[in-house]
């Protein structure tokens, strides 16, 4: 069901807010001699002779070959060619599309404040009025010179502009639908890249284009007096610094230039950790700020200025971080509301930039070129991401362990997280991300029980209590410790927030041991875990363990195994020889767990997943060690694991499939020279 917005209902207003006349009296500078007889035009009351003048002066300092530049010369495939076409088409018919849902506006007009989706999901709405949609309908006119793209560009344009009026200084971002900062951001650079284009048709009116003009100061004043935080705050700034700079003619131009790169620099330094990792600690909005400061360099480029120093200084750090989590299908896991980003595709993008990086080469090759990385396992020290890997394979070993504090924000209550790729696979996953909605499966992805690590009393860590950012933390070190020889790897650290509500006072400690040194054994890992209360009753744990979708599951009394066909599997066994393991794939009641939720999909539907869950309990302290073992000869060499329970302990047994055991302890370095691979940052 569409909610009908006032225009919708026949409700005009004329737009933008800011009358043309108001417009060329306050915001213009007219002391550029092709605009200095607007004024006594205006006086006159020859409105059309200002605007005349206006849209000429326009017309002539388009600037189409910097802002277009990426479309300007560029070979298209049959294919690249049959997509932009059916984009565009696609627009011209007035089916637009947002979050990934289609919407057909078969009447021809577009109510910018609707929401077709099932579940009245906001951010439809909200990303509809970023505009993106008139980006390939742009790329198509310039191409192909079809009027019909500035047409319904024009209407489209038209109909926002009457629409969406801009909302007072004070109104806060989400009290609107069309004019959040973020989307505000977005929308404007992207219209500066698409205007120039459409301009040049006879269709384009000199009145469209002071009032155009009239709704870019809006936003410029919007963006400059409703700044925010975070990821927003870069788009933000560099909406700014494009309007900035492609249009001077505007009074607020230098200062809004000057006012971004300084937030810019500011920002760089409060929202990227040493060793490189923004503050949200997510895969996703980690790019989104690189690409943001990357445009930085790439706007100062395009109007022939020399970029800020600290953008080419901050960078090549930022970039590096997808090497130091690349999985060996050169993808990175899906961390807090992160994705499964490209690396091999960023890397490129660093390697334009820093052509004397080797490494850069090797990832955007996928090692066709270049050199490996001179280090295998690493740890983030302030960003807290522990990576283990045992080679630069395909068929590599590779694991990750959450150390990370809280970070700023798109958190999730994952602390102690542990993630397994091996021989090719993707082993043991989580939750990763979903709609920012309201539904259980949101909530279910940001809680602990979509991540494995342990929860207690059924209840969830609860760091969101009581955490709070504060400028300071971006140069603290990660509660961790960490080790890496030829052998052995390993890493500790605890989660102390408490659980639940009320803060269950229980601590969750977690060593990962990663053995590739074991005679006659196959790289494995062992995670060992102990809890401690601070109190004297009774606590239950479950330690959790999401497996990839369509692995088999065979559990067998304290073990269980995935098979992921052709003689790969995980085999694991846990020492809680006293717990219950059910697989909970697919569970809907009394809470969702087993699930590997789908972001933007539709039509939608979610993936059950194999989910082992070991229920036990303890009091006062406990300690809990699970083998993983990897295999892909068709069966493991382990067959199970035996420790004590006291956490003084550090000792563990396996039992090998021919009958023999083998004792290690957690704390011994393995074979090989005891040096450790470390990663200046």
């Amino acid at each position: 069901m569409i909610a009908l917005s006032l225009a919708a209902l026949g409700v005009a207003h004329a737009g933008p807010r800011t009358p043309v006349a108001e417009f060329f009296a306050k915001h213009l500078d007219t002391s550029i001699p092709e605009l200095s007889g607007i004024p006594a035009r205006m006086e006159a009351g020859d409105v059309a002779g200002a605007e005349k003048a206006f849209a000429d002066y326009v017309r002539a300092h388009l600037r189409t070959d910097e802002i277009c530049r990426d479309w300007i010369g560029k070979e298209y495939s049959p294919k690249e060619m049959s997509n932009l076409v059916a984009r565009a088409e696609a627009v011209m018919d007035y089916r637009l599309s947002s979050c990934g849902t289609e919407f057909h506006f078969a009447d021809h007009k577009v109510d910018w404040e609707s929401n077709p989706t099932y579940n009245n999901y906001k951010e439809w709405t909200w990303q509809l009025n970023r505009h993106w949609c008139f980006t390939p309908l742009a790329e198509y006119y310039f191409r192909t010179g079809d009027e019909r793209a500035v047409t319904v560009w024009l209407d489209m344009m038209d109909s926002w502009l009457n629409q969406a009026l801009a909302p007072a200084e004070d109104v806060h971002a989400h009290a609107t639908k069309c004019w959040r900062t973020i989307d505000a951001g977005i929308r404007v650079r992207c219209w500066v890249e698409q205007f120039p284009v459409f301009a040049r048709s006879a269709q384009v009116s000199e009145e469209f284009i002071a009032r155009y003009f009239a709704s870019v100061w809006e936003h410029g004043r919007r963006l400059r007096a409703k700044t925010t935080s975070g990821n927003w705050l870069f788009i933000e700034l560099g909406a700014l610094m494009h309007v900035s700079m492609a249009y001077p003619f505007l009074n607020d131009a230098a200062e809004w230039g000057a006012f971004a790169t300084r937030r810019q620099r500011e920002e760089v330094e409060r929202q990227v950790y040493p060793d490189g990792f923004q503050y949200e600690l997510t895969t996703a909005y980690h790019g989104c700020v690189l690409n943001d400061i990357r445009r930085i360099a790439d706007c100062h480029e395009r109007f022939g200025r020399e970029p800020p120093a600290f953008v080419r200084e901050n960078l090549a750090k930022m970039f590096e971080v997808y090497m130091y989590l690349s999985t060996p299908a050169f993808v990175t896991p899906n961390l807090n509301d992160g994705e499964f980003a490209n690396v091999s595709g960023y890397c490129a993008k660093a390697l334009g930039l820093y052509p004397d990086h080797d490494d850069f080469r090797w990832f955007a090759t996928r090692g066709r070129e270049g050199t490996p990385p001179g280090f295998l396992s690493l740890a983030m020290p302030y960003a807290g991401a522990v990576v283990f890997r045992d080679a630069w394979r395909p068929d590599a070993v590779w694991a990750y362990m959450d150390a990370s504090p809280f970070g700023y924000g798109h958190q999730h209550e994952d602390k102690l997280n542990f993630l397994l790729w091996a021989y090719g696979r993707p082993m043991l996953i989580e939750g990763g991300n979903y709609f920012y909605d309201a539904s259980e499966m949101r909530k279910y992805a940001l809680s602990t029980r979509s991540h494995n690590t342990i929860r207690i009393d059924g209840c969830d860590q609860s760091q969101w209590r009581t955490y709070r950012w504060r400028d300071a933390d971006i140069k603290k070190k990660a509660d961790l410790e960490f080790a890496a020889t030829l052998g052995r790897d390993r890493a500790r650290a605890a989660f102390t927030a408490g659980y639940g509500p009320g803060g269950i006072p229980v601590a969750h400690d977690r060593t990962v041991l990663f053995v590739k040194d074991e005679k006659g054994l196959p790289p494995f890992f062992a995670v060992i875990d102990r809890l401690s209360s601070k109190d004297d009753a009774r606590h239950s744990f479950q330690a959790i363990w999401h497996f990839a979708p369509r692995c088999g599951l065979a559990i067998d009394g304290a073990t269980f195994t995935g098979d992921f066909g052709k003689g790969v599997g995980l085999f694991a066994a846990t020492s809680a020889a006293d717990a219950c393991i059910t697989n909970r794939i697919g569970q809907k009641k009394p809470e969702l767990q087993g699930w590997l939720p789908i972001w933007k999909a539709d039509p939608h539907e979610d993936i059950p997943i194999p989910t082992p869950v070991v229920e036990g309990a303890f009091t006062g302290a406990r300690r809990i060690v699970t083998v993983f073992c990897p295999y892909r000869d068709g069966t493991s060499p382990i067959r199970g694991v035996r420790a004590s329970d006291d956490p003084a302990e550090t000792t563990f047994t396996l039992i090998l499939a021919d009958g023999t055991e083998r004792t290690l302890d957690e704390t011994t370095k393995g074979a090989g020279d005891g040096g450790e691979l470390e990663v200046e940052n």
